[in-house]
């Protein structure tokens, strides 16, 4: 019994030390995807009454991703534009709506409703 004893415990140590060995091995190639892989930010925008937040500031070049989510029923916030960046979304209520912005150049970015009468800004610093 022992003897049984001593085999397992020798054969979980050797799993186990393989185990580490590959995921030592491993990890720098995942560590290399995630330093290839850009990040994206994700911000949330929840139209009520206006957008909130109504200025949105980001860097230039960095990739971002808007999440609108839109709560009134109102036909005046039925849609998202941004006539400088040629954007035109339809904003149904309660459902997520998300707008992944190209990497934008240093300047001032207007976001409106439909109707032109809601609106908020998009920053974007050096």
């Amino acid at each position: 019994m022992e003897n049984l004893k001593l085999i397992l415990t020798r054969a979980a140590f050797a799993m186990g030390g393989l185990a580490g060995v590959t995921a030592m091995t491993a990890a720098p190639a995942a560590y290399a995807q995630s330093e290839a892989a850009p990040s994206i930010r994700e911000i949330e925008v929840i139209v009520e009454g206006g957008y909130r937040p109504r200025r949105i500031v980001i860097r230039e070049g960095e990739k971002v991703r808007l999440r609108f989510i839109r709560r009134d029923h109102g036909p005046c916030t039925r849609e998202v534009v941004f006539p400088g960046l040629g954007i035109r979304r339809e904003l149904p209520t309660h459902q997520p709506v998300v707008i992944e912005l190209p990497a934008l150049k240093a300047g001032e970015y207007e976001l409106r409703c439909g109707m032109n009468m809601v609106r908020g800004e998009l920053i974007v610093e050096k």
